[in-house]
């Protein structure tokens, strides 16, 4: 049979070895009707103690029709695995044998290999000895990463648990011989806990923890350390350093590869296959042989495809990408690699760094906020820097860009802010909020906020979507805290000229109280979005003292309300401008 990939798929033969034998025997004679019939009576007959064995629901007609129908498959292995598998001999088997012993000797194998498929996860971990030191310096992520190491892949990892092996996928012992091939395979996987030498990982000074939480397959990571190193003949065969690394990648041609690999890397891996083999039977020293040539072409295969990455001039980029693929010796500051990133930082980087800052001592909190990678942080990243790190806030506020914020992003950066620092972050908060057209749900929510004059930003933000009916239908029906939002965050809008003659029509005393949080410098900006288009008259009274006079007596009554500064500042931003 050919090889499939281990996904727990299989084609089904429409035809069991049993319904060939059957028909071939009785289309020659050898083999009776009578015979035949008999077959599927006692078949019936092992089906309803299979359903109760199995605890099926007898009441449901298409599942007792698939017991059966497995039931007699498995009587066609048990066949197959006695008259192996040839037809003429089943022939034989079939007019003589019971067909409750061929399903015996089918349910029997089939049980023998669930049973020692389930135990391929009982013991599957690899044990990583890391000292107190190291342990401290690790990440909680890291730490599970180790505490969970298996000497399966991932992809094995997840084939395993998902295959049930149950009855039913077995309809030809081609299929059960084949899942038996996969499980001893599995079964030598976890015999390289032993050949492997992975207790030297663990009794190296080479060998860093954090460098081994990170490699994608701890077995495959080993084999290519062990070829890597005895290619370039490094000090140890269980670590490479990032300079063997380079030689090893500079002294090959990648671009003319033989199959199945370089031939300048042949000897090294027919070393580590003799060395590992020593005092293995012949097929064990051949499924070893397999694996370490499997791994060996699956790495020179990402190094075809992936050149640009696995041979990137930056260390950092070759650091990490390196740490997956093999054991390495060196270690680079980890957060010298966050700080000077490619790209955006994924979850995995962007943790770590936020880990190292709260730990940092203040005197290396700046340079660090510094070369922190600020364009690099996605809007959600800076939040949570801030609020992780909240001690050193003000420290970034110089350094921040809320260009990429959105109005809710916004205000969940302020929300966390503590008081100094939002002071201090004002202006560029209110370069943004010119930009930004928020929901009325989220100035509610930015007018919440008590440790800052909210209003003032509610003044510059972009007006609410909103058209001029639905500002005053919010208006006339919200309570005051709304009306507020509305009054302020309308100012530059188009409808804002008619909007605030509604509003002063229907409560001068609203709009008065408000007027009081402007100061005599907002004044005259104020007053302009509430003329639009349509400047004053400044004139001289008799005092020589300059007045002005509006276009409407809703608006002179309103500008007659003023407290005399903030007439005199409303003057002079007219009459300057004038002037």
């Amino acid at each position: 049979m050919a090889p499939m990939e281990n996904y727990g798929l299989v084609i089904h033969d429409d035809q069991s070895f049993l319904a060939k034998v059957v028909e071939l025997g009785v289309q020659l004679g050898a083999l009776t009707r009578e015979r035949a019939d008999e077959i599927i009576r006692i078949s019936v007959a092992m089906a309803n103690k299979y359903v109760l064995q199995k605890e099926i629901d007898f009441r449901s007609v298409e599942q007792l029709a698939r017991v059966q129908q497995t039931i007699l498959r498995l009587v066609g292995v048990g066949l197959e695995i006695k008259s192996k598998g040839n037809i003429d001999q089943g022939i034989d088997y079939i007019r003589v044998s019971s067909p409750v012993d061929l399903f015996r000797l089918a349910y029997t194998r089939i049980e023998n290999l669930r049973n020692e498929w389930k135990k391929l996860l009982l013991n599957h971990k690899i044990q990583i000895l890391v000292n107190q030191e190291d342990y401290e310096c690790l990440s909680e992520i890291a730490c599970q990463i180790l505490a969970e190491m298996s000497v399966f892949t991932e992809a094995e990892l997840y084939t395993i648990r998902s295959i049930t092996l149950d009855d039913d996928l077995f309809t030809s012992l081609s299929i059960l011989e084949y899942y038996e091939s996969e499980l001893r395979r599995y079964q030598f996987i976890l015999k390289l806990k032993d050949i492997l030498p992975f207790d030297m990982l663990n009794r190296s000074p080479l060998v860093k923890a954090e460098n081994l939480s990170e490699v994608d397959s701890i077995r495959e990571a080993l084999i290519n350390t062990l070829v890597i190193s005895g290619y370039v003949e490094t000090e140890s065969p269980i670590a490479v350093g990032l300079n063997d690394v380079r030689r090893f990648l500079e002294s090959i041609d990648w671009s003319d590869i033989d199959d199945p690999f370089p031939v300048e890397i042949e000897t090294p891996v027919i070393d580590v296959i003799h060395e590992l083999g020593q005092g293995l039977d012949e097929n064990d020293a051949s499924l070893l042989a397999k694996e370490v040539i499997r791994s060996i072409q699956k790495l020179v295969t990402m190094i075809v495809n992936d050149w640009k990455t696995v041979n990137s001039p930056s260390m950092p980029i070759f650091f990490k990408r390196w740490t997956r693929i093999a054991i390495l010796s060196d270690k680079l500051d980890e957060l010298e690699q966050l700080i000077t990133p490619s790209g955006r930082l994924d979850e995995f980087e962007f943790e770590n760094l936020v880990e190292k800052m709260v730990r940092l001592p203040e005197l290396e909190i700046n340079n660090v906020t510094d070369r922190l990678p600020w364009d690099s942080l996605s809007p959600d990243q800076v939040i949570r820097l801030f609020h992780d790190v909240r001690l050193h806030q003000k420290k970034f506020v110089d350094h921040v860009s809320l260009v990429e914020f959105s109005g809710p992003e916004l205000i969940d950066l302020i929300e966390i802010m503590e008081t100094g620092t939002l002071k201090i972050i004002i202006p560029k908060i209110k370069d943004v909020l010119a930009n930004l057209s928020l929901e009325l749900e989220d100035l509610e929510i930015l007018a919440s906020v008590q440790e800052i004059d909210v209003y003032s930003l509610l003044r510059v933000t972009a007006p609410p979507q909103l058209d001029k009916g639905q500002a005053l239908l919010e208006f006339r029906d919200g309570g005051p805290r709304t009306r507020k939002i509305l009054f302020h965050s309308c100012v530059g809008a188009d409808f804002f000229p008619d909007f605030f003659l509604e509003v002063w029509a229907m409560d001068p005393q609203f709009v008065k109280r408000e007027i009081r949080s402007l100061s005599p410098a907002e004044m005259g900006p104020f007053i302009r979005s509430v003329l639009g288009s349509t400047p004053p008259k400044v004139v001289k009274g008799n005092k020589k003292e300059f007045e002005i006079e509006f276009m409407s007596n809703e608006l002179n009554s309103f500008y007659n309300s003023l407290p005399a500064t903030k007439k005199k500042a409303v003057i002079r931003f007219f009459y300057g401008q004038d002037k």
